[in-house]
């Protein structure tokens, strides 16, 4: 998958060279240009301070005329990570001699001696002795050597006496902890560039691979383990193919490798804006990779990737990938939100639900699961670490980590492979939760997830008619309530599981505790058997039935009455609950003549 992702990659380099370059962040700092003289006519072009303002949420400096210059320049000295450094002490954090990179910090501190400067132009005059006791590193530098040339030594050794006669950070506000990157130019800026990418360059292809104890020479073409998304080391083992003759996972000549390597720098620069989501379309003709933030909706792919990526310090890791095939933003099918638990139209008026009419978006649908089911914290967690996510709320929780690949590899790759499976099991759990942990004045937040889980369950099989069939059976009971002397008996056991839900409401509202809450509905929802539930229902009639007002023939008379004669020996959890949760009550309601 990661070798489409890089021959499509390869494709959209060749049609815009700059998009690595293009894609590339600054770090918070401030960033100096200084002109290389002839002589002693060094001067300072530039001091600017590029940093990200979180309340504006926009990169300040970016308007600068050579805002875009630097973020070449600082693309091209940048180390691949700190294992990899010019500099031993990990002070300076750059790859050649044209720049220094250092955390105000280190100046404050004076880290940054002339010793350390020194050793740094010292290693960067001649590379060949960074690489001289690993033989496979030596012989990959010596190649590259061959080809770019040897150091510029004459403007090497300038540089290092600018820097260690002057002081090139004078002037530069040092308090705030970021960095200071100071890059040597010419007056010609495409010299400049030319000079930036060969000494790039000489860093970046000795430092390519992940080690270069991996490397093999495969009939004069060095290859070896690539460094992205990729770890092996002697701490490791256990990432080696034991079985196999080569032990690493996959090897790579240095064309592809630095290919991949670009991949994943431009990777890292969308990253770094928030877009976590990327596309990979590999349809004839329409090559590309887009990337997107959480909240935006991905455009259609016929045949394709998708990778979910995250920034860890200084790279970017792919978390999830997966085939793609036909994904649509637009649904098959338009989803219907159905007020099947009756909410009243005073409180539909009042809300911004809009219930019976089509969707045709599948990020509208999105919004309605995460909003009233997981009170949006589902959009944000979907592929967070378990340790980052800040929900008190344990069942919440404990729902989003459970069903979060199934809600994600339908909200992002269109499957709904044990999708149906995972709302049925998920939504109880979350209804169950709102009853439990809600104070008994508002049943509004259960009602909506009732009527959103039975139109998705519905959705998915249309023969999962549940919120139909309660519609049916509030109905049905409604006049066998109002049957004034005709005796009747209930249909069935879902008949008399929301009965017994309308029964637990009633009890509910004829306590007198200082503070009620929906969990009292759980005594008769999870009763295991007939017997049981009877005997809780009795023991709260004999408890409240002070409370009752007695007149002949009521309705809870009556309801009470075939709850305790009923024969039957099943339960249904489910309907206790939605007969609870349903309102008005059917036993405080009025007949229409009266």
């Amino acid at each position: 998958m990661l070798k489409e992702a890089v021959e499509v990659f390869e494709k959209k380099l060749k049609q815009n060279s700059r998009i690595v370059v293009d894609s590339h962040t600054l770090k918070d700092g401030t960033y100096r240009l200084i002109e290389i003289g002839d002589n002693d006519d060094w001067k300072i072009l530039k001091t600017l301070d590029i940093f990200f303002d979180k309340k504006a949420k926009e990169v300040v400096g970016h308007t600068d005329e050579d805002y875009l210059f630097i973020k070449e320049l600082d693309y091209y000295s940048k180390l691949l990570e700190m294992n990899k450094p010019i500099d031993p002490k990990k002070i300076i954090h750059t790859n050649n001699y044209l720049s220094l990179a250092v955390k105000k910090d280190s100046i404050v501190t004076n880290k940054i001696t002339p010793e350390v400067i020194k050793n740094f132009f010292k290693i960067l005059k001649n590379p060949i002795v960074k690489y001289e006791k690993k033989a496979k590193s030596r012989e990959l530098y010596q190649n590259v050597e061959e080809r770019l040339g040897q150091v510029d030594v004459d403007l090497l050794e300038k540089i290092e006496n600018y820097v260690l006669n002057h002081d090139i950070f004078n002037g530069i506000d040092l308090t705030k902890k970021n960095y200071v990157k100071v890059f040597f130019v010419f007056v010609d800026r495409e010299k400049t560039i030319n000079y930036y990418k060969k000494e790039g360059e000489r860093y970046l292809l000795p430092n390519l691979y992940n080690s270069n104890d991996y490397n093999f020479n495969d009939n004069g073409m060095i290859i070896g383990l690539p460094n992205n998304n990729m770890g092996m080391n002697a701490k490791k083992p256990f990432l080696e193919n034991k079985t196999r003759k080569v032990k690493v996972p996959y090897l790579l000549d240095q064309q592809k490798a630095l290919l991949q390597s670009q991949l994943f720098d431009y990777l890292l620069g969308e990253v770094s804006k928030g877009k976590y989501n990327f596309y990979v379309n590999n349809f004839e003709g329409k090559e590309d990779i887009i990337g997107y933030t959480d909240l935006e909706e991905p455009d259609d792919i016929i045949s394709g990737y998708y990778l979910r990526c995250r920034k860890e310090k200084n790279e970017v890791e792919i978390v999830h990938a997966d085939n793609i095939t036909c994904y649509s933003k637009t649904l098959k099918d338009p989803f219907i939100l159905r007020n099947y638990i009756g909410i009243s139209q005073e409180i539909i008026d009042k809300s911004i639900l809009n219930y019976d009419v089509m969707i045709d978006e599948l990020w509208q649908v999105r919004h309605l699961i995460d909003s009233i089911l997981f009170e949006g914290k589902l959009q944000f967690n979907l592929y967070s670490r378990v340790e980052d996510i800040q929900i008190n709320d344990a069942v919440l929780k404990r729902c989003i980590l459970e069903n979060r690949a199934t809600l994600a590899a339908w909200f992002y790759e269109g499957k709904t492979n044990q999708l149906e499976s995972s709302i049925d099991k998920f939504t109880m759990d979350i209804i169950n939760n709102s009853l439990s942990s809600g104070e008994t004045t508002d049943l509004y937040k259960a009602q909506r997830q009732f009527n959103l889980r039975w139109s998705l369950l519905e959705y998915f099989n249309i023969e999962r008619t549940i919120g139909k069939d309660m519609t049916h059976i509030r109905e049905t009971l409604r006049k066998h309530l109002n049957l004034s002397i005709d005796e009747w008996e209930f249909e069935d056991e879902k008949e008399f599981s929301f009965a017994v839900g309308q029964v637990a409401r009633y009890f509910s509202t004829l306590s007198k505790a200082n503070k009620h809450t929906h969990s009292y509905v759980n005594m008769f929802s999870n009763a295991k058997n007939i017997d049981l539930l009877k005997q809780r229902i009795r023991m709260n009639y004999e408890k409240y039935n002070y409370n009752i007002l007695e007149f002949e023939n009521s309705k809870f008379d009556r309801l009470y009455t075939q709850i305790m004669a009923y024969e039957g020996t099943k339960i249904n959890s489910e309907y206790v609950t939605a007969g609870y949760t349903s309102t008005p009550s059917l036993i405080y309601e009025k007949k229409e003549e009266e």
